[in-house]
């Protein structure tokens, strides 16, 4: 994998769990039974600080992943 496809992931990731925190993305509004409350502060899908722990996680899958791939290149050599 290239550096330029590794940062895309690292956006993709990111990007894909922010989108469970943020009050005014289609996901949390569609999620919103109250019409008043669509896109407020506090109604969202998930907290800032699980989004948090799912963005670590995720990196981290990745991180192990990539480091698999390379000891894999290495192996081949």
């Amino acid at each position: 994998m290239t550096q330029g496809q590794i940062r895309q992931m690292i956006m993709q990731i990111t990007r894909g769990n922010l989108r469970y925190c943020t009050p005014n993305d289609p996901i949390c509004m569609e999620r919103v039974a109250e019409r008043k409350h669509k896109g407020e502060e506090g109604y969202t899908i998930q907290s800032a600080e699980e989004v948090l722990d799912d963005i670590i996680c995720d990196l981290t899958a990745l991180q192990d992943e990539l480091r698999i791939e390379s000891s894999f290149q290495s192996a081949q050599l």
